[in-house]
């Protein structure tokens, strides 16, 4: 790795999905299909940084988000111990998150070393991931065909944008103390992922953090202005568990029917998964998430901070679309190619149309038709 000397070490984190993140209107990226399949397109901006901004991290000091999608962080003592980095990267994607702005959480894998210049160009040095990788290998004009088409009219988003998103749903967060981000964020990844009991085992963690923090708010801060010996102590005992807390968090006005409902479904899911081994649905893990979503209305109502429910509601019904039919479902069918502005053709493959040639056969491996009689 060749940068300069008054370069500094930085950590580099690769999110979900991809997106070009430039300054703004004026910061132009529009490579045509030629400079893509030759790797002639401007790397240099895919290393330059877009904007800082405050990520409220340990020190006082900026993170930034990169022009390749990067999101990228000073290496100070406390972002030594991994897991404590991955809190870090997910708390400030979770803010964008509830801000409107759709990603996905990230693993350990998912974070790089790498180096940045005093004029703000970075580069990764060590990658652990495939999306990782895919950054490098960009930026470094190495990637192939089939990667590198990502390049061609890819979603852009502007830094401010994000920054604006970050900004809003930190407030959220920090109001939030029992609410562990990475949870909440690797719920809707999971789901979004087709992952059902990952889901639903973080979204259930996460609706049990909002309950005790509500539970604390409502019913023990009541008891605390009502002078009932031992009152207080009963109820911030452990003898209070989730389908207590519902129960009477709905008889006191704080939750209502619609949420009691989704609740009580998530519940038994998850009760049925934990005990039983049953799988969750995806109505039953979409239950769970939108517990998870007004119950996070309810504390902001608390807290009297503005939350608007639709940014996580749109994603929520936006990715449960592609789950209406069976993997199957199109097994057969051929996709609409219409609107398709560019293309290439496959590779032959014996026993294809178009095959010339010997090939590598052998019984053990060649089909025969099944006799239906039998």
């Amino acid at each position: 790795m060749h940068m300069s000397e008054f370069s500094v070490p930085v950590l580099i984190s690769n999110f979900k999905p991809f997106r070009l993140i430039p300054r703004d209107e004026s910061d132009i990226w529009n490579p045509d299909l030629e400079q893509i399949n030759s790797a002639t397109y401007d790397y240099v901006k895919l290393h330059r940084a877009s904007k800082f901004f405050n990520a409220h991290l340990p020190r006082p000091m900026p993170a930034c988000f990169g022009f390749d999608g990067s999101l990228i962080f000073p290496f100070i003592e406390e972002f030594k111990d991994e897991n404590f980095v991955v809190e870090e990267v997910n708390r400030i994607l979770a803010s964008i998150f509830l801000g409107g702005v759709y990603v996905e959480s990230i693993t350990p894998s998912d974070v790089s070393f790498g180096m940045m210049n005093l004029i703000g160009y970075y580069r990764h040095a060590a990658t652990r991931s495939s999306n990782a990788d895919f950054h490098r290998a960009i930026g470094e004009c190495d990637a192939g065909n089939i990667a590198a088409i990502k390049l061609l009219e890819p979603e852009m988003i502007y830094a401010e944008k994000l920054i604006s998103a970050y900004e809003y749903g930190n407030k959220i967060l920090s109001m939030l103390p029992t609410l562990s981000p990475s949870l909440m964020i690797n719920a809707f990844t999971y789901y979004k992922q087709h992952q059902l009991r990952e889901a639903m085992a973080n979204a259930w963690i996460s609706v049990e953090q909002m309950l005790e923090l509500i539970w604390d708010k409502t019913i023990v801060q009541d008891a605390k202005s009502i002078n009932i010996p031992k009152r207080r102590q009963f109820l911030e005992s452990q003898q209070w568990n989730s389908a207590h807390k519902i129960e009477v968090l709905y008889q006191n006005s704080f939750i209502n029917e619609s949420l009691y409902a989704f609740l009580t479904e998530a519940r038994n899911s998850r009760n049925g998964f934990i005990h039983k081994g049953l799988a969750p649905s995806y109505k039953e893990c979409e239950s769970a998430l939108m517990s998870l979503i007004l119950l996070i209305e309810v504390s902001s109502g608390i807290n009297e901070i503005e939350f608007n429910k639709s940014n996580l509601e749109g994603n929520l019904l936006e990715s449960s679309k592609p789950y209406s039919q069976p993997i199957y479902a199109n097994f057969q069918t051929k996709g609409d190619v219409s609107n398709a502005k560019y293309w290439r053709g496959l590779k032959v493959l014996p026993g294809s149309d178009g095959w010339e040639g010997d090939y590598e056969s052998f019984p053990d491996i060649t089909l025969s038709p099944l006799d239906e009689h039998k």
